[in-house]
C-alpha cells in the first residue's frame, strides 16, 4: 500500500515538471532572390564622345561578354548580358575643298600662252554603296581663272581675227580677249578606298567664261564700227577626270587631280546679243586640293 503511494507522488512530479518546461517556438528563414541589372549612364551622344577604339569580348564559361571603350587617358570596361549596335550601312558623307592648279587650254596656246594658274572652292557629298570601299559622289566647284595674258588683234595674227554676224545680221570685228575668268564644274565620281587611298575616275560638265571685246556699230548715222563692244566668251566643256585621294586624318584629305575636257562651240554674248563660232577647244588641267569632310 506504502509502494503504491509512493508510485503515485513520483508520477505528479513528474507530470508537473513537463508541464512547465517553456516551448521554444519554430523559426521560419525567408529568402528574398535580388538580381541586380547593370545600368550605364551616357552624359552625351556616343558620336560626341572622342572615342579612340571599342573592344568587344565574346562570351566564355567564365564571363559574361564585355564592350570596352577606350578614350584618351580613359578606359572603361562594361560587362553586358547582350549588345546591338546600330550603324547606318551605307551612309552619306559631305564635305568641302580647295585647289590649286593649271590649265593647258588649246584655244589660248595659239596666243603663245601654254599654262593658265586657277584657284577654287568647292562641295561634295558621297554615298557608299554595294560594298563598304565602293562610293560614288557628286559635286559643285568654281574655280578663278588667272588672266597671264591679253591677246590684242590690231597688234597680232590669230584664227579669232575677221568679222562675225550676230543674229540680227550685225557685223562686229574681233577686237581682244583675255582668258581671265570664271569656271562652273559638276563632277560625277567613283571611288574605291584602299587603306588611306581613295582613288576615282568620274565624268563632268564645266562652263568657263572669258572676256572679249569687238569693233561694232553705235547706231548713230552713218553707220560705222565706231564703239568698242564687250562680250563673254563662254565654252561648255564636256570631259572626264581622274583623282587620287590620300587620308590624313578622319576630317583631311589631300589629292591630286587631272582632267580633260573638249568644247565644240565658242559663244560670245553680251545683255543686247549674241553669237557663236564652232571652234573644237581642248583643256588639260592639273592640281591638286586639300579635303575637309564635316
Amino acid at each position: 500500500m506504502c509502494k503504491d503511494k509512493i508510485y503515485i507522488l513520483l508520477f505528479l512530479f513528474s507530470f508537473l515538471g513537463f508541464s512547465q518546461e517553456k516551448k521554444v517556438p519554430d523559426t521560419i528563414y525567408v529568402y528574398e532572390e535580388v538580381i541586380v541589372h547593370d545600368t550605364v549612364f551616357v552624359e552625351k551622344p556616343l558620336e560626341k564622345i572622342k572615342i579612340q577604339k571599342i573592344i568587344i569580348t565574346p562570351k566564355n564559361k567564365e564571363k559574361k561578354p564585355q564592350l570596352t571603350i577606350v578614350q584618351p587617358n580613359k578606359k572603361t570596361t562594361i560587362f553586358v548580358d547582350s549588345l546591338v549596335i546600330n550603324k547606318e550601312k551605307f551612309p552619306w558623307h559631305f564635305g568641302a575643298k580647295l585647289c590649286v592648279g593649271f590649265n593647258s587650254n588649246s584655244l589660248f596656246k595659239e596666243f603663245n600662252n601654254k599654262a593658265q594658274p586657277f584657284f577654287g572652292i568647292g562641295l561634295f557629298a558621297k554615298k557608299t554603296l554595294f560594298h563598304p570601299n565602293f562610293a560614288i559622289g557628286i559635286g559643285f566647284e568654281t574655280s578663278l581663272l588667272m588672266s597671264n595674258f591679253d591677246f590684242q588683234a590690231s597688234q597680232n595674227d590669230s584664227s579669232l581675227n575677221g568679222f562675225y554676224f550676230t543674229k540680227d545680221r550685225g557685223p562686229k570685228l574681233f577686237n581682244s580677249i583675255t582668258n581671265k575668268g570664271f569656271q562652273f564644274q559638276t563632277p560625277l565620281q567613283v571611288y574605291w578606298k584602299f587603306k588611306k587611298f581613295s582613288p576615282s575616275i568620274g565624268v563632268f560638265g564645266n562652263i568657263s567664261s572669258y572676256k572679249s571685246t569687238f569693233i561694232g556699230s553705235s547706231g548713230s548715222s552713218p553707220l560705222s564700227h565706231d564703239e568698242i563692244q564687250t562680250y563673254k566668251a563662254k565654252a561648255f566643256y564636256f570631259g572626264y577626270l581622274a583623282q587620287l585621294e590620300y587620308q590624313i586624318t578622319p576630317v583631311w584629305s589631300v589629292a591630286l587631280n587631272y582632267s580633260f575636257a573638249e568644247a565644240e562651240k565658242l559663244i560670245f554674248n553680251n545683255d543686247n546679243e549674241s553669237f557663236g563660232i564652232s571652234r573644237k577647244i581642248q583643256q588639260h588641267s592639273f592640281g591638286t586640293s586639300v579635303l575637309c569632310r564635316f
